[in-house]
């Protein structure tokens, strides 16, 4: 049996998946972890009979996603990842902070604002649909949108197989940051599509998932599920 655990970004919740889920045929479990930025926290446990443990990672997924989950999955497949969200030189680095103190200090301000204005970014060169909550946890989000300025991760699990998938249009990880992404792995294997940007799991679930099916061998079959 194939089990997927995905854990979306920071500003969406675990529908984020949900067309990539679309694509995933009935017989691979997939569970969707929630973050609980719109209530429903949610972290999944692999189960024991489960012989193929897959990660689903989504931008600040791959940061909330435990190094003990890690540690217990055979594949981890990244969406629009980065290691250190901070840029490397001093400028670049110094740049990125002051745009992320003008976000906090706005989402203080106008929360729902600035979520929008960050879907923007996340879809383009896609449209994205205002994003309307009965409930927001402003504290969650707030604290993990400070998080990024010491974000960085360290694998552990030697024999983890690391596939990462970008936009070419990426607004919020650019290239630097997806560059520095293979700090983690010298192994990791990656693919970038074109014309796609921070989105790119929601907005192109059907290109993503043939691409998957053609690098994963437990997936052979399954391109063509209809």
């Amino acid at each position: 049996m194939i089990e997927i655990h995905a854990y979306h970004g920071w500003g969406f919740d675990d529908k984020f998946w949900d067309n990539l889920r679309n694509e995933i045929p009935l017989d691979v479990l997939f569970k969707a972890a929630n973050r609980g930025y719109f209530g429903g926290a949610f972290d999944p446990d692999f189960s024991e009979a489960s012989d193929t443990k897959i990660i689903f990672t989504h931008s600040f997924g791959l940061h909330w996603c435990t190094n003990e989950k890690l540690h217990k999955a055979d594949v981890l497949i990244i969406f629009n990842g980065f290691n250190d969200f901070l840029p490397i030189d001093f400028f670049e680095r110094r740049k990125e902070l002051k745009v992320l103190k003008r976000m906090n200090d706005q989402f203080k301000k106008t929360p729902e604002v600035v979520l929008n204005e960050f879907y923007k970014n996340c879809f383009y060169p896609q449209k994205a649909e205002n994003k309307s909550a009965e409930w927001i946890n402003f504290s969650l989000l707030t604290m993990d949108l400070l998080a990024l300025k010491k974000s960085n991760i360290k694998i552990t699990n030697p024999n983890l197989r690391i596939i990462s998938l970008s936009g070419f249009e990426d607004r919020i990880v650019n290239h630097i940051k997806t560059k520095q992404l293979q700090e983690i792995s010298k192994n990791m294997e990656s693919q970038i599509f074109k014309g796609y940007g921070h989105a790119l799991p929601m907005v192109n679930s059907s290109d993503c998932w043939s691409y998957l099916c053609t690098v994963l061998p437990i997936f052979v079959g399954y391109a063509n599920k209809d």
